[in-house]
């Protein structure tokens, strides 16, 4: 087997950017820094790499990934028609930033790139609030991906911390950078027609994403 490239975002130029987002487009696994926690991920249009990162994680595979996009315009094709307001405004407040926003995606008929879990009723979407993620999805990729950490283990907080070597070794690109994450997961929240609820609560709070959607009632 051989060993992933390692590359610091920090150091990288455009062209080196574009490389990077090409390869992850062309299947390959890469470990990186988010603004929240570690991750592991891949292009959301390779199965077959999606595949490969259920293995590394040992994820249930009835737990779709969720996704990273450059913005809200990427999503809105996939959000039910009376769930788009309200993605919306969460987006206008908090993206770039630490909410993912699960929405229906079946039957909506509007799909305009292929997602990891095709067969899947709701997916999460983020935008990350790193500038390096956000450089590489600025070349068109929409990335899977996970926390870096066995599924049901502690996440991995630092590259060089006990348990990380194995999951490293299983990627194709081990990326960081100087902008660590801040060790706290991202709040999710769940939009239906006309409803919504807190999944978990993480670095946002209830309180705020409520306050946010002033009239819809949980």
């Amino acid at each position: 087997m051989s060993l992933p490239e390692s590359v610091l975002l920090d150091t990288c130029s455009d062209a080196d950017f574009l490389r990077l987002s090409e390869r992850i487009a062309s299947g390959a696994v890469a470990v990186f820094p988010t603004d929240t926690v570690y991750g592991i991920g891949c292009s959301a249009a390779c199965a077959s790499s999606v595949t490969r990162v259920f293995a590394v994680k040992h994820r249930d595979a009835a737990k779709p990934l969720p996704v990273f996009v450059l913005d809200i315009a990427r999503v809105l094709p996939w959000v039910e028609p009376a769930a788009r307001v309200m993605a919306q405004r969460l987006a206008s407040v908090f993206w770039p930033g630490a909410l993912t926003i699960v929405v229906d995606v079946a039957g909506s008929g509007l799909h305009t790139q292929p997602l990891p879990h095709p067969e899947a009723s709701s997916i999460g979407f983020r935008v990350p609030r790193h500038t390096g993620l956000l450089r590489l999805l600025a070349g068109g990729i929409l990335m899977a991906q996970t926390s870096l950490n066995e599924s049901g283990e502690s996440v991995i907080e630092s590259l060089d911390a006990p348990g990380a070597a194995g999951l490293l070794e299983r990627a194709d690109l081990v990326l960081d950078s100087r902008q660590r994450p801040e060790g706290r997961p991202s709040t999710v929240v769940r939009l239906t027609a006309g409803s919504w609820s807190i999944l978990r609560e993480g670095s946002i709070s209830c309180a705020d994403v409520a306050a946010v959607l002033v009239g819809e009632v949980p």
